[in-house]
């Protein structure tokens, strides 16, 4: 099955489609609440954070291929965040013209980033709002292809809006603009996206949503998670792309001890969805 993936790429726009690997929910949390992210990765709320390290690993579409996968590090510590995702498209063959393997390579994007946020000064909306926060994020993106390499360097800004209607946060951000990774004289496609989302407690309850609207498109995401004890977490939600026709359900739970958090979540789906059964497992380390 591994082989497919080579076809997909090469021959279905690769270099158009690469990038779309900013988009991914990387962590068991954002994941299990329908790929909603602002609320727990903006960057606006990084003072308002604990210090944590964070580790995740993701088997990808393993209802098609069986190698492909990717590894996601995440470290904060008060107003500055950094982390790296390392993506492997799995074990290729290269053939020459007449189809005869000429040997195998793997194709590896890598994204690095560094990002800040603090409160900002003045107000919002005309007063309305008296403390808000801002955020800046900065990501260098490589793509090593075997036979083409690229290298592009992208950013991001965000919001967050603390309490605007009793206890409704609210979270926006725009992402993925800049200098765009270019194969040779071509240039592939930023997914720039902007991004509204919130965030709404409930005695033990905290629910979520988030809209994505990108170049042509808008996909959706809503969750909700219970809090035992702060010790417990269970998490589920829905994620939506009208567009291209693709909706599925996710589940994860949180488990706590002491400084320890692990994470996981699933993606429910039948034969036709390529992420279905993808299953996320994060640990988190307050520091």
């Amino acid at each position: 099955m591994k082989k497919i993936l080579l076809t997909l790429l090469l021959f279905s726009n690769l270099y158009s489609q690469v990038n779309r690997i900013l988009n991914i929910a990387p962590t068991s949390s954002t994941s299990s609440i329908g790929n909603v992210t602002l609320p727990l990765m903006n960057p606006a709320r990084n003072t308002l954070n604990k210090d944590y390290f964070s580790f995740s690993r993701v088997n990808w579409m393993t209802s098609i291929v069986n190698d492909m996968n990717y590894n996601y590090v995440k470290v904060e510590r008060q107003q500055y965040g950094a982390d790296v995702l390392f993506f492997n498209y799995g074990e290729q063959n290269q053939a020459d013209e007449y189809g005869i393997i000429l040997g195998q390579f793997t194709p590896l994007s890598s994204v690095w980033g560094f990002n800040w946020g603090g409160k900002a000064p003045g107000t919002a909306f005309g007063g309305l709002i008296k403390d808000y926060y801002w955020g800046i994020e900065s990501k260098i993106v490589h793509h090593d292809l075997f036979s083409e390499k690229a290298t592009g360097l992208i950013f991001g800004l965000g919001g967050y809006f603390p309490k605007v209607y009793k206890d409704l946060d609210i979270d926006v951000m725009i992402r993925n603009f800049g200098l765009t990774p270019k194969f040779g004289n071509f240039n592939s496609e930023l997914p720039v996206t902007w991004n509204i989302g919130f965030s709404y407690p409930y005695k033990e309850w905290m629910f979520y949503g988030q809209n994505n609207f990108h170049k042509g498109y808008y996909t959706f995401g809503s969750g909700a998670s219970y809090n035992y004890k702060d010790m417990l977490w269970g998490r589920l939600g829905y994620y939506g792309d009208l567009d291209h026709d693709l909706f599925y359900p996710t589940f994860g739970v949180d488990f706590k001890y002491d400084k320890y958090l692990v994470g996981m979540s699933y993606i429910y789906g039948d034969k036709t969805l390529p992420l279905s059964n993808t299953i996320r497992l994060t640990i988190n380390l307050e520091i």
